[in-house]
């Protein structure tokens, strides 16, 4: 894998703008623009070689541009030769003289050159240059910050392998899509080699407490020159941010904080009616507070901790934040004040604070275990995987039974003997709701659907902690009318229950009425969540709820961007997603966005996590599913479809109705539907009606039947539900059923509203609706499932060492396989695999 610093970047995930950028040259030229670090010198240069290669004479327009340059314009274009239009390149062209700007102007009206041009966005441009953009001689392109999609598909590119989520997630969020904040930041990782290989996959642990150097000399840059006050408040945010605009010690620099907000380095937002302040990029906050000399940052922390203590510690996290500063500046607070502290880290998930701040209540407390101290110590620890050393913590006291049994099942997998620790403690504590939930998630990891189902009742006392299991259940059981009426009922008591339980009831009542058709109210549920705020665990749950919507109305770029962020925020404790069904939902989503290699490479991934994780029937099956489609996105379509076989059956014996439908209606789509018909027909599956598992077993039924009239109406009922890419799909199979039965007009008319329904989500059919099911794909040479993942692992430069222990098979499996892909896509090297996969 390629480490070298000095690299150039490859330009990727710019494809759109550069051919904006050519399209416009044709017309008179482009002027870039975006935020500092954007990437628009990049852009630009790229953009002046692809003109360069089309046959264009270039001329570069370096340093500032004064009235005075006639003669040099007049020199480039004489050097155009034969009265050739000439491309000029300017960067920071808004620092152009008001007679050079003319010039331009004149020149482009003229037709004597183009203009390839990049400035800062919002930069005050001469009249020329404006004139340019006003009267449409050249157009404007908009040079926007990376999204998380596109920072994975350049690191892939740069780095030559699979990058881990986590590790994308952390450069993603400390750089916020900037490229010249990524650049700088990977290849300072590289060089220092934080940033390395392990096994198949590319690592990143986070960014070390000293910056690296000349990183942190890009964003001083980038910072430039601040006054002291400016400094003082800088320093102050960096330390404590957000901060309120109330607080004594800010109101005290208002003027700064104008200026700092003008030049684009604090940002202020409104949180309620309160106006809090933060630093407008992550990297701001390690290098100003490394630049702080010590008493100073000592004389700024004692001052923020007083003034938040002032006001009376007004958010959920002013506890914790008050505490970490007197400490830092080597005060130390009481006991109780650490353990309450230690407490508000812990539900924010700041599981490294919360275990120093309860440790550090326990040494200068005359109790060796504090009240509460020591469960959240326990539960700080199995937050970050320490299960063994939380399990001697949940040991020392019958009241943290709960917690125990959940790390001792997900965290230790010692699922038998958890569930005998909680069936004692239920006994002796028969009303405990946390016991409760935690007895109805072993019952979960145990396949027993049927009994967590039944466990949820409205007028319980533990109805908090088990309504939302029991709905879970049963709408994979099938019966999401069953789990909206449950809903429902306690939908009332709601705002008495705690965040976590309270956001799972309603991202559950979203669920159950999508499979419901209960349009309306699956809006209103998903809005509602926008207003709690539950920490890392509510925010993959909702995450992932919200991509599961997207994904069912086409929005796949949205999708893979939520699921990106939930990959590495994912809990290995939580029942409602694990860190595997996460990662091969991402899969899912790739592969429906067309991002086929990475879509194998993240399936192969998924199964990766699994292994090292409990194992959970319900996460198992959805992971696979998902790998199933991935196999039937890539060609793969004998592989899908025994892997949603597979799927089907055992999700049918174990009564979870919703996985069994959906595997047998993946299957028919992909390949015969005749056995998935008479399988469904033996299912427990409503034949009519308006829910969604009925509807996907018409799908099936009109399949098989190849029914033009009956996918007429299944497409016409899945566009009621917002579901676009099934309803253009049946409307493909209705239009090729029509044709079959002579049926002509009816078959023009199905592929008008197959086009119609394309549109309305900007995508197009998957290969296996572009053909007829029964026939072979339009490719004759095939490869199989493990010829596909080979060749996708192939693509990403791991040698066929690293394949096979990825897979787990010998280097000579691996040769073998290699050496059937490479005979029948015909080709000689790894380098040709891209292009065919």
């Amino acid at each position: 894998m390629p480490q070298d610093s000095g690299t150039e970047w490859p330009l990727t995930a710019r494809e759109r703008e550069l051919e904006c950028a050519a399209a416009a040259l044709e017309r008179g030229g482009v002027l870039l623009t975006g935020g500092p670090g954007a990437g628009k010198s990049r852009l630009l240069r790229a953009a002046l070689e692809r003109a360069e290669r089309a046959g264009h004479a270039i001329a570069w327009l370096h340093g500032p541009l004064d009235a005075d340059l006639d003669r040099h314009f007049d020199e480039a274009a004489a050097g155009g030769g034969g009265g050739s239009r000439l491309v000029l390149g300017a960067d920071d062209v808004h620092l152009a003289a008001p007679g050079a700007a003319e010039r331009l102007y004149g020149l482009v009206r003229a037709g004597r050159a183009a203009l390839v041009a990049a400035a800062p966005a919002g930069a005050a441009m001469p009249e020329g240059i404006s004139r340019l953009w006003v009267e449409r001689l050249v157009e404007r392109v908009d040079v926007d910050a990376l999204d998380r999609s596109a920072v994975a598909r350049i690191l892939h590119a740069r780095l030559g392998g699979h990058v881990a989520q986590a590790a994308l997630e952390r450069l993603w969020s400390l750089t916020l899509g900037n490229a010249r904040f990524l650049r700088e930041l990977v290849d300072s990782a590289l060089e220092a080699g934080t940033l390395r290989p392990v096994g198949e996959t590319w690592q990143w642990p986070g960014l070390p407490r000293e910056p690296y150097p000349r990183l942190a000399e890009v964003v001083r840059l980038h910072l430039g020159r601040l006054e002291s006050d400016e400094a003082e408040l800088a320093g102050m945010i960096a330390l404590a941010e957000p901060l309120e605009a109330g607080l004594a010690p800010v109101e005290e620099l208002a003027r700064a904080a104008e200026s700092l907000n003008r030049r684009g380095i604090v940002v202020a937002e409104r949180a309620g009616r309160r106006l809090r302040l933060r630093l407008a990029h992550p990297l701001f906050a390690p290098v100003l507070t490394a630049d702080l000399p010590e008493l100073t940052a000592r004389r700024l922390r004692l001052r923020l901790a007083d003034a938040i203590e002032a006001t009376g510690g007004r958010r959920a996290e002013d506890g914790s934040r008050m505490v970490s500063l007197r400490l830092a500046a080597g005060h130390e607070p009481p006991p109780a004040q650490l353990a309450a502290a230690a407490r508000s880290a812990l539900d924010c998930g700041d599981f490294v604070l919360a275990e120093r701040l309860s440790r550090r209540s326990r040494a200068v407390g005359d109790d060796p275990v504090p009240t509460g101290t020591g469960l959240v110590l326990a539960r700080a620890l199995a937050g970050q995987g320490r299960h063994d050393e939380a399990e001697e913590e949940f040991a020392r006291a019958d009241r943290y039974a709960a917690q125990r049994v959940v790390n001792m099942a997900w965290g230790l997998r010692r699922v038998e003997e958890a569930a005998g620790l909680a069936a004692a403690a239920v006994v002796a504590r028969p009303q405990e709701a946390g016991l409760l939930g935690a007895q109805s998630e072993l019952r979960l990891l145990r396949d027993r659907t049927d009994e967590v189902a039944a466990a949820g009742s409205s007028d319980s006392p533990a109805a908090p902690a088990l309504v939302p299991l029991a709905a879970f259940a049963r709408i994979e059981r099938g019966d999401a009318a069953g789990a909206l009426a449950l809903l429902r009922e306690v939908r009332p008591a709601l705002g008495g229950w705690d965040g976590e339980n309270r956001l799972a009831a309603q991202l559950l009542t979203a669920r159950a009425a999508f499979q419901t058709g209960e349009t309306a109210e699956l809006v209103t549920a998903l809005d509602s969540t926008r207003r709690y705020d539950t920490g890392h665990r509510g925010e993959t749950r909702t995450a992932v709820m919200r991509a599961r919507t997207y994904r069912s109305a086409g929005r796949y770029a949205e999708a893979v961007a939520l699921l990106r962020r939930a990959c590495a925020l994912a809990d290995p404790f939580d029942w409602f997603t694990t860190p595997s069904w996460t990662t091969a939902q991402l899969a899912g989503a790739l592969a429906e966005a067309g991002e086929h290699a990475e879509a194998v490479r993240t399936a192969v991934d998924a199964r990766a996590v699994q292994r090292q994780a409990v194992h959970y029937p319900l996460a198992a099956d959805g992971t696979a599913l998902e790998h199933a489609l991935v196999l039937a996105h890539v060609g793969d379509r004998s592989g899908a479809v025994r892997h949603a076989q597979r799927v089907a059956v055992g999700a049918a014996a174990a009564g979870r109705l919703q996985q069994a439908v959906t595997a047998w209606h993946l299957a028919a789509r992909v390949g015969d539907p005749g056995p998935a018909a008479a399988r469904l027909a033996d299912l427990a599956a409503p034949a009519e009606g308006r829910g969604y598992l009925a509807l996907l077993a018409a799908h099936v039924r009109s399949l098989a039947r190849c029914d033009g009239d009956a996918l007429d109406a299944v497409a016409d009922r899945f566009a009621a539900l917002g579901v676009l890419p099934l309803a253009a799909e049946a409307a493909a199979q209705a239009a090729r059923a029509h044709h079959v039965a002579g049926r002509r007009r009816m078959s023009r008319r199905a592929r008008v509203r197959c086009a119609e329904l394309l549109a309305g989500f900007g995508g197009r059919l998957p290969s296996w609706a572009a053909t007829p099911a029964a026939e072979p794909a339009a490719d004759p040479a095939r490869l199989t499932t493990r010829e596909r993942e080979v060749a996708a692992l192939a693509v990403s430069r791991l040698s066929n060492q690293e394949i096979a222990d990825r897979l787990v098979v010998s280097v000579r499996t691996v040769e073998n396989h290699l050496h059937r892909v490479y005979g029948k896509l015909g080709v000689t090297a790894r380098s040709d695999l891209a292009h065919h996969l």
